[in-house]
């Protein structure tokens, strides 16, 4: 057909551009280890920064991956929530809204949250790894704590009598003595970390993984991991977010996984 080649021609241009005007949102975003409230110089630029990086995707993200240690620390009362991250939360609250869903992964430092988040701010709150379907891709997404056996630290984080101690703590001291076991918790996990493919618990838990998985995707180690697992799949550990960005982006369009 003569016509053939400048009709796909004028297609290839005009395509992109509607779907820019329409703004097509097709991509699945994933964060980690954000640690908005680390406690030093640059809390608020730190919490800017993200909210910049949120409306940066907003005109195309159709889903995002919150993969937990977003907050520092996070201990939510009754009737009190953590001072501050009002922009954070604020621009959370915006994207629900506008139809996007965020999904939450509960961390090591940020699992005690008890309804706020989901039931104020829209959330999809997870308390585990998850396997979701993107096209025809299969991801299985989570925090990455918690995937060995269980140790007594675990636990008492997980016990809901000691979960009621601690809220019985009045706020002023009981975010003190949160924020104060994050910090010695990091300073002591990235001065003893070195990643071992053949022992760590996220490799093994996904290399014991029976459901079908094209990607396995998690954050914790603070440490860029990309490899190929013996069943073909890919395994992605995101590096912090701060201070070089870390995050990965699926098209659901072109079915291709980025690192950046």
């Amino acid at each position: 057909m003569p016509f053939t080649a400048p009709l796909l021609a004028f297609f290839a241009c005009v395509i992109p551009f509607l779907r820019n005007m329409l703004h097509v949102k097709n991509k699945h975003y994933f964060v980690a280890d954000v640690h908005l409230g680390l406690k030093g110089n640059g809390v608020l630029e730190r919490e800017r920064s993200f909210v910049d990086w949120l409306d940066s995707i907003s005109s195309n993200v159709a889903a995002l991956y919150l993969l937990g240690d977003i907050f520092d620390f996070w201990w939510e009362y009754k009737y009190v929530v953590p001072k501050g991250y009002v922009r954070v939360l604020g621009r959370l609250a915006q994207l629900v809204d506008d139809g996007v869903e965020v999904h939450f992964f509960k961390g090591n430092h940020d699992r005690w949250t008890f309804g706020y988040l989901a039931q104020e701010i829209g959330l999809v709150v997870h308390d585990a790894p998850v396997v979701v379907q993107v096209g025809e891709a299969h991801f299985c997404v989570g925090h990455g704590d918690g995937l060995g056996p269980h140790g007594v630290l675990e636990r008492m984080f997980a016990s809901r009598f000691l979960q009621r101690c601690f809220s019985a703590i009045h706020p002023r001291w009981g975010m003190s003595i949160g924020h104060g076991w994050s910090a010695r918790n990091r300073m002591k996990y990235e001065k003893s970390f070195i990643f071992h493919e053949e022992t760590n618990p996220i490799c093994n838990f996904a290399r014991k993984c029976k459901q079908p998985v094209d990607y396995f995707v998690f954050g914790h180690l603070h440490t860029p991991v990309d490899i190929e697992l013996p069943n073909k799949a890919r395994l992605v550990v995101l590096g912090e977010w701060a201070p070089d960005g870390h995050y990965a982006v699926f098209d659901g369009d072109t079915e291709q996984f980025e690192t950046i």
